[in-house]
């Protein structure tokens, strides 16, 4: 799903590397039917512009291995067809790069996946890097993800993940007041599609990437950290309680995460060229909560269920805004704290179906009275 977005291409640079491995049974796109159409020339398998919800639960029950490449809120509803879809008999493995479905309904959904049967593996570079080190080694001998896994957590102090910093890394507040569009989607070290570069460049990416591992692996809010790297090579870091931090170290490049998650116990050698280090330094540094704030509102508020419901919600249709030109790029800011001080404070949702309804509630009464 999404195969069309930059996540969706480098999957299918993927399947074309390994021949004869996987039949891709469809595809999906939101508004590229050109490429969609290249892309099916290419590949056997159906092919749907905006697939409507027969069509999704179509094509999930057809697969084994469902992609979800889908960015925003939107992407919800793609792992929830997967991972109801699944059964114990004829289980289904949901690779999802969409970080967003697991960092405001991750522990639903693997509530779910644990009666259905179904595996939640993630495409995201940082919750790889944390699952691959989980999996390596002494520290988690259970080979699964997701619904599955089950931490050693005497083992672990707590978990570190890298950020780039973005296009906007050491800049302050106030040299962000008149930044372009062009300028916020220029990101220094990935080649991502425009939502997931806005994201990045106001780093409210890394709070939901924050949630996402909690909700994956079990880890508590607290003990999920994130450090400024710009080079980009340490996608996250384990620091377990004997004094020993485990970093997972490999080049910027997409393809070698989707190639882990798709063949994932087993690992076949890589078909791309390694890029050998060239340079020896390694630079960490503390993100600045005043500017980037979204930092600062996960201190302050990263104990209310409320909060990545809210802030993905508002931050969905804040990056639109800046996207139109309709704000500016500190108004991305000032548009989710709005949000925040209305909603923050509703009684929690209890379960998937009221989580729908929440977001529906914030979504629905700000486009109606913009």
């Amino acid at each position: 799903f999404g195969s069309t977005g930059s996540i969706g291409k480098q999957t299918l640079e993927v399947l074309r590397a390994f021949p004869g491995e996987f039949e891709v049974v469809g595809l999906t796109a939101l508004t590229n039917a050109e490429l969609l159409d290249e892309q099916a020339k290419s590949l056997p398998g159906q092919t749907f512009l905006k697939p409507n919800t027969d069509e999704v639960k179509s094509l999930v029950n057809a697969a084994d291995f469902i992609i979800n490449a889908v960015p925003g809120f939107d992407g919800l509803a793609i792992s929830l067809a997967a991972v109801r879809a699944s059964t114990p008999a004829l289980p289904r493995i949901l690779l999802s790069a969409n970080k967003e479905s697991l960092a405001i309904a991750g522990k639903f959904l693997r509530q779910l996946a644990i009666e259905t049967g179904a595996e939640i593996r993630p495409l995201d570079s940082e919750a790889s890097a944390i699952w691959q080190l989980l999996t390596a080694g002494e520290l988690n001998k259970k080979k699964n993800c997701g619904s599955k896994i089950l931490l050693k957590k005497n083992e672990i102090s707590s978990v570190t993940l890298t950020c780039s910093g973005g296009p906007f890394r050491g800049k302050t507040r106030a040299e962000l007041e008149h930044v372009t569009v062009a300028e916020a989607l220029a990101h220094p070290t990935w080649k991502m599609g425009p939502k997931v570069s806005i994201d990045s460049a106001t780093l409210i990416n890394k709070v939901l990437e924050v949630y996402e591992v909690h909700n994956l692996f079990d880890i508590p809010l607290r003990d999920i950290h994130v450090t400024i790297h710009p080079q980009s090579l340490v996608h996250s870091m384990v620091h377990t309680k004997s004094g020993a931090t485990k970093m997972h170290i490999t080049q910027n490049d997409m393809r070698l995460f989707i190639s882990y998650a798709l063949h994932y116990p087993e690992q076949p050698e890589c078909p791309w060229p390694i890029e050998r280090a060239r340079r020896s330094e390694m630079d960490f540094a503390q993100p600045d909560p005043e500017t980037f704030r979204s930092l600062k509102w996960l201190k302050l508020h990263g104990g209310n269920p409320n909060f990545p419901i809210i802030l993905n919600a508002m931050n969905d249709l804040a990056v639109a805004k800046f996207l139109r030109g309709e704000i500016s790029f500190l108004g991305i800011y000032d548009f989710i704290e709005e949000g925040l001080d209305r909603y923050l404070y509703e009684t929690p949702p209890k379960n998937l179906e009221e989580l729908l309804q929440f977001h529906k509630k914030i979504t629905h009464s700000l486009t109606s009275h913009p």
